[in-house]
């Protein structure tokens, strides 16, 4: 495979899934059934999704991992290339995340961190350097970064992701409870705290 592979969005979320499970599997293979007891998905679910992939090399005693996680990869357009990322927002829960080892052992690095409050900016610490979010477009241009976390006010998300999709980014992970307008081309994954709660409740 040498391009993304269209996927519907539930097969694509169990492959990130998959994806994160791999990273932390210690055998060299791993079988559907171990997949499925795991999860809680069907085996010939899972069967499906890696036909869907385009991946048809299990064996009956199951899949080589280093070769089903590159797969995956590259069908979801993760592969080695480092994509970078910045956090806007140093709240409570944007300060949380101000630590490389948020994104460790994956392609995603954070660059940069932003907030409107320069006083968050000066005090908080982080492996990563934090900027006023005035300085947002050029530093994102410089260090070439594509997705972005928003952690803001809620009242204040909208306004930061036209800033941001105005800079460049194509891709937000949105931890507001904004419900976000976004031009075609740049997407949005929405994960309000609150909200997957109640999913999980």
């Amino acid at each position: 495979m040498s391009a993304i592979v269209e996927l519907p969005e539930v097969t694509r979320k169990r492959m990130l899934i998959l994806q994160n499970l791999l990273q932390g599997w210690q055998s060299e293979k791993i079988t559907s059934m171990q997949i499925s007891e795991i999860t809680g998905w069907k085996d010939s679910l899972i069967r499906h999704d890696l036909w869907l992939l385009g991946y048809n090399k299990g064996v009956s005693n199951g899949y080589r991992k280093d070769d089903l996680q590159a797969a995956i990869g590259q069908a979801l357009g993760f592969e080695s290339e480092e994509v970078n990322c910045c956090i806007v927002g140093l709240n409570r829960l944007g300060a949380a995340l101000l630590d490389d080892a948020t994104t460790e052992g994956s392609v995603f690095k954070i660059k940069a961190g932003f907030d409107s409050n320069v006083n968050r900016v000066e005090i908080l610490r982080s492996t990563f350097p934090l900027y006023p979010a005035t300085e947002m477009s050029w530093v994102i241009k410089k260090e070439n970064i594509r997705l972005a976390i928003l952690t803001v006010a809620d009242k204040d998300a909208q306004t930061m992701c036209d800033r941001l999709v105005k800079a460049g980014i194509t891709g937000i992970v949105n931890m507001t409870r904004a419900v976000l307008k976004v031009p075609d081309g740049v997407k949005v994954e929405n994960v309000p705290l609150v909200t997957a709660l109640k999913m999980v409740n």
